[in-house]
């Protein structure tokens, strides 16, 4: 079995299983969501390119643990290994910054699956490397029109694990990509510099201007000043659309995107002393 599914009255929750079709060294492997379909007609999820080849192969709704800071990386020589959570052990390819593009070797986690009806859980469990060990367990529930994913992660290390973790949202409403018919809304008001020229900023919304022709993103930092927030999008067309909603302070928001996908994406930051556990969660409404 490669896929798994777990469904509601009104929802349907679709898996890739770890190691299957997703074999990259950027995107957790564990509890990777391909589809999302409401009321068995409503779509959201979309590939990060849509031309074969390009991109790290992201689909749906994809986390990263580390996309600038993974763990250890810093402290060894090329050659050497060290842990992506969520993945694995991967093999530093050259002495020079982190960048997610690089290709590497990996040793996969052991990871344990389970799901039943409307609840899948998914277990990576810990393997020392240079002092450092992390359990992460994700669980994910489905209630109605609503998924909640729960995470924990627990350092069962030597050392302090201090890095971020994010969902890259690749999200398309109904396959009818971003432009003057999409809105995007938050629970504040994105104020920044650098504004991508294809937004338009009106209170806590963001409107196109027109269909994007190329990329666009737009990094806000220091959005951490409410315990919990949330983003919006809407097909104006039809009312169709997702939010997302965070228990936790932002370390950060980015925003990316082109015409067929857009990635509102909320950081955490994630310090743990050995022993040390965290937990938070991520609920996201469909509606159409």
């Amino acid at each position: 079995m490669d896929r798994l599914e777990i469904k509601s009255n009104r929802l349907k929750v679709k898996f890739q299983l770890p190691g299957t079709f997703y074999k990259g060294p950027r995107f957790d492997w564990t509890g990777f969501i391909t589809d999302v379909i409401l009321d068995q007609k409503h779509t959201f999820c979309t590939d990060e390119s849509l031309i074969e080849g390009q991109g790290t192969g992201g689909r749906g709704l994809c986390n990263e643990f580390g996309i600038q800071e993974p763990v250890g990386y810093d402290e060894i020589e090329a050659g050497e290994w060290f842990p992506k959570i969520g993945i694995g052990l991967l093999k530093k390819t050259a002495d020079r910054p982190y960048s997610f593009w690089d290709p590497c070797e990996i040793i996969p986690f052991e990871v344990k699956v389970s799901s039943s009806g409307d609840t899948a859980k998914f277990v990576s469990e810990p393997a020392l490397c240079n002092g450092y060990a992390v359990r992460l367990t994700k669980t994910f529930n489905i209630e109605d029109n609503r998924l909640i994913i729960k995470y924990k992660l627990h350092n069962t290390g030597e050392k302090v694990i201090d890095t971020t973790e994010y969902v890259h949202n690749f999200v398309n409403v109904n396959g009818k990509g971003v432009g003057p018919h999409s809105e995007l809304s938050f629970s504040f008001m994105p104020v920044g510099d650098n504004v991508p020229e294809i937004f338009r900023v009106n209170g806590n919304k963001i409107e196109f201007n027109d269909i994007p022709d190329k990329e666009f993103y737009w990094r806000l930092d220091g959005t951490g000043d409410y315990p919990s927030s949330w983003w919006m999008l809407i097909d104006k067309d039809t009312g169709a659309g997702l939010k997302e909603t965070t228990d936790f302070p932002l370390l950060r928001m980015a925003i990316w995107g082109k015409a067929h996908v857009i990635s509102p994406e909320f950081f955490i930051h994630i310090h743990l002393k050995p022993q040390e556990i965290k937990e938070w969660s991520r609920v996201y409404e469909f509606f159409g």
